[in-house]
């Protein structure tokens, strides 16, 4: 499972591939297997210079209202799969908060999509110390969301570009990486 998942945070298809082949031998239908088969996929779809999969998701705080890839057609945008609970996803933070203030003017978007249990910790948690004043969706219970995105870990940004490109994902777009990355794609702020 650790080789997987290596293979999967690196794009590393070539190995993927080889340690999913290997699991899919030796564990068939046990827990294990069938967990791998669920998991993993051997052929990778997100990575950087593939098309963004179509996605439609509910609007967190209008629920009749849905986000979808048309919602940011001419836009770069960052897609953050988060949730509250997750230390690195709030260790990241600061620096969302930071680039979206430097890039928002630069027809830059997020959408935040929470894989809380509950709705309610997304309310408390965005009224405390972080306010995230960008778009948010719950997809706790969305497979469909977290499958075509391959979500395995979190924090998972991706960033698109006007043409509906992944142009940069994880690494590039945490820690201080986050603002280096944006600027090569929206250049600097005024």
């Amino acid at each position: 499972m650790s080789l997987l998942m290596n293979a999967k945070m690196a794009n590393d298809e070539k190995n993927l591939k080889l340690y999913y082949e290997v699991a899919v031998k030796y564990f068939g239908d046990t827990p294990i297997g069938k967990s791998v088969k669920e998991r993993f996929s051997p052929v990778i779809k997100i990575a950087v210079g593939k098309a963004v999969p179509a996605f439609k998701v509910k609007s967190f705080e209008d629920t009749t209202i849905f986000i979808t890839n048309e919602t940011f057609k001419g836009k770069v945008y960052l897609l953050d799969f988060w949730a509250t609970w997750c230390g690195p996803c709030v260790g990241e933070m600061d620096k969302l908060h930071k680039a979206y203030d430097k890039f928002k003017s630069k027809n830059f978007q997020i959408l935040s999509l929470s894989l809380d249990r509950k709705s309610e910790e997304i309310t408390k948690f965005r009224g405390d110390k972080w306010k995230m004043p960008w778009l948010h969706t719950f997809v706790t219970n969305d497979k469909k969301v977290t499958d075509a995105f391959e979500v395995i870990a979190i924090p998972r940004p991706l960033l698109i570009d006007e043409k509906g490109m992944i142009v940069a994902m994880d690494a590039d777009l945490r820690g201080d990486q986050l603002e280096k990355t944006l600027a090569k794609y929206l250049g600097e702020p005024k």
